[in-house]
C-alpha cells in the first residue's frame, strides 16, 4: 500500500476517532486505536505481502465494527 494513502487512512481513522470519543465505549475505542497503531506500523515497517493484506483486514474489520457503532445501525434492525 502507497504510504501516502496509508498516512491519509490514519489520519482520516484519528479525526473520526476524536470527533466520536464521547460515543464509542472502551471495546470499540480499543479496536479503532489497534487499527491504528496497526497502520502505523504497516506505514513505518513494509510487510511481507501476506502480512500486509492481514494487517489490511484486520483494519477494515476495525472500520467495519467502529462505522456500526457510530451510525447505531443494530438499533434500527
Amino acid at each position: 500500500m502507497d504510504k501516502q494513502i496509508l498516512e491519509n487512512h490514519i489520519n482520516g481513522l484519528k479525526k473520526v476517532r476524536d470527533a466520536c470519543r464521547s460515543q464509542l465505549d472502551t471495546g470499540a475505542m480499543k479496536e479503532l486505536d489497534g487499527a491504528i497503531s496497526t497502520l502505523e506500523q504497516l506505514r513505518d515497517r513494509p510487510q511481507g505481502a501476506v502480512d500486509a493484506e492481514t494487517l489490511k483486514l484486520r483494519a477494515l474489520q476495525a472500520i467495519a465494527a467502529f462505522v456500526s457503532i457510530a451510525t447505531n445501525l443494530r438499533d434500527w434492525l
